[in-house]
C-alpha cells in the first residue's frame, strides 16, 4: 500500500497479548489518531498461547491491518507470519506484524531500535557499545529485541536468566555469556557493565513489591540502567539501584519510540514522529 493511499485509511490495529492490564499502547495512539497520521482504531485484543492461531488467522481475513504483539507472544508468533526482518530473524521476536492487501503478514521488531532511540536520548548522544560490557536480566522476546540491537552495536552481551541451561538459541547466538541469578558471576558482571537492562515481568503493576534479585551494591555511578517497565512508573528495582548513583529509566520512551517505528511500518515512513512529539 503506498503512503498516500495509507493516510486516507483508517487504521485498524490489534495488540495482542495476555495479560494487557498494564497496558497504555492504546493510549499512547489514541492522542495522535488523526494528527499528522491516519485515524487509527487501536483495539487491545487478550489472547491466550491457546488463541494466538486464531488471532492471527482473524487478521489474516481483514479484521485488522496490523497488530502489536507483547508477553506472551513475541517468540510463538514467528511461527503464524509470513516472512521477517532482520531484528526480528536476529530477536527470534516479534512486536509488529504489518499486513499487505493480499493477507501477507510481514513479522517486525521495533524493539531493539526503538531501545536504542531512548538511550540515544537518555544520555545525551549514542553511548559507545563497541566492546561495552551489557548486562540483560531475562531472556524473553523484549530481551532479545534489545539484546540483537546492542549486539549489532559491538556491545559484549551477558544474559541473566532464572534457567541459565535452557536459553532459547537466539540468546546463546547474541550472548558473550549467559548466568543464573545465584551466580558468582553476576556481582563483576554489573560492575563491569556499561548499560544494565531489566527485561522482565518482576515489578509490573499489580506486583509492584517485585525485583530483580541483583546485588544493589554492584550497580555504581555513570551507568546506565533501564528498567523496560513502565507501570508503575517507577519501580522497586529502579528505587534501589538509583541510590547507588546510577541513571536510570523506566520503559516509557522505549514504548514511545518502538511504537513510533511500528507506526512509520504501517503508516507510511515519517508518521511515527507524532507519538515522538506529543508523549516525549
Amino acid at each position: 500500500m503506498r503512503d498516500d493511499d495509507r493516510n486516507a485509511h483508517r487504521l485498524k490495529i490489534a495488540l495482542f497479548g495476555h495479560p494487557l492490564g498494564h497496558s497504555r499502547s492504546q493510549e499512547l495512539f489514541a492522542a495522535v489518531s488523526g494528527r499528522s497520521c491516519p485515524e487509527i482504531d487501536y483495539q487491545p485484543v487478550e489472547v491466550s498461547p491457546a488463541g494466538l492461531e486464531a488471532a492471527i488467522e482473524r487478521m489474516r481475513r481483514g479484521e485488522w491491518d496490523g497488530a502489536n504483539v507483547t508477553i506472551p507472544h513475541k517468540g510463538e508468533v514467528l511461527r503464524y507470519v509470513d516472512s521477517l526482518d532482520l531484528s526480528a530473524r536476529t530477536s527470534g521476536a516479534v512486536n509488529v506484524i504489518v499486513r499487505s492487501g493480499e493477507g501477507v503478514l510481514h513479522g517486525i521488531n521495533t524493539d531493539g531500535e526503538g531501545f536504542c532511540d531512548a538511550l540515544k536520548v537518555f544520555s545525551q548522544g549514542p553511548p559507545d557499545l563497541e566492546q561495552a560490557g551489557v548486562v540483560i536480566f531475562g531472556t524473553g522476546g523484549a530481551a532479545r529485541g534489545v539484546g540483537a540491537a546492542v549486539r549489532q552495536r559491538g556491545a559484549e552481551v551477558t544474559f541473566v536468566t532464572r534457567r541459565p541451561g535452557q536459553p532459547p538459541s537466539e540468546v546463546m547466538s547474541l550472548a558473550r555469556e549467559i548466568i543464573g541469578w545465584d551466580s558468582r558471576r553476576l556481582s563483576s558482571c554489573i560492575e563491569e557493565a556499561l548499560l544494565v537492562v531489566q527485561a522482565t515481568s518482576l515489578g509490573m503493576a499489580p506486583s509492584t513489591e517485585e525485583a530483580v534479585p541483583a546485588p544493589r551494591e554492584s550497580f555504581r555511578k555513570g551507568q546506565y540502567v533501564v528498567d523496560l517497565i513502565y507501570n508503575p512508573p517507577e519501580t522497586r528495582f529502579m528505587q534501589q539501584v538509583r541510590r547507588q548513583g546510577a541513571d536510570v529509566i523506566n520503559g516509557w520512551p522505549m514504548l514511545v519510540h518502538q511504537a513510533a517505528r511500528a507506526l512509520d511500518h504501517w503508516a507510511g515512513s515519517g508518521t511515527g514522529k507524532a507519538l515522538i512529539e506529543h508523549w516525549l
